[in-house]
């Protein structure tokens, strides 16, 4: 039983040692369309559009830090709630968008939507290097 408790202690201190990192999540418990409403008020239609370009945003980031972590450089595998940078993603946003009814983006929002997000694509390789599971 003490063999293995210090066997145990000379594997965390040499997983420690090489840098290793154990995989993440960027799961949040809050959902993040909770950030999007608080930028963009109450129209739903250019909310769901927000939210597209915020997934967008997201998978760029998610692919920065994955990345980072499989250079063995500082990383941050986590929620991205409280992280993102607005301002980058509502300037991502063409300004024509804001101001239209729900109606009037109705086909703008499906048009965003077949552009895809790159979200599954950025989490694809995030597993391939362990930063997640």
């Amino acid at each position: 039983m003490r063999m293995r408790a210090i066997a145990a202690v000379g594997a965390g201190i040499l997983a420690a040692a090489s840098g290793a990192q154990a995989a993440g999540s960027f799961v949040c418990e809050r959902s993040p369309t909770v950030e999007v409403a608080e930028q963009v008020g109450g129209n739903f239609a250019l909310q769901n559009i927000v939210n597209e370009y915020r997934v967008r945003w997201d998978a760029v980031e998610a692919r920065r830090e994955c990345e980072a972590f499989a250079a063995g450089q500082p990383s941050e595998i986590s929620c991205l709630n409280g992280r993102r940078d607005w301002t980058a993603i509502m300037a991502s946003v063409p300004g024509d968008y804001f101001g239209q009814s729900n109606k009037a983006l109705a086909a703008t929002y499906r048009k965003e939507m077949q552009r895809g997000n790159g979200f599954k694509e950025a989490m694809a390789y995030c597993r391939s290097v362990g930063a997640i599971e």
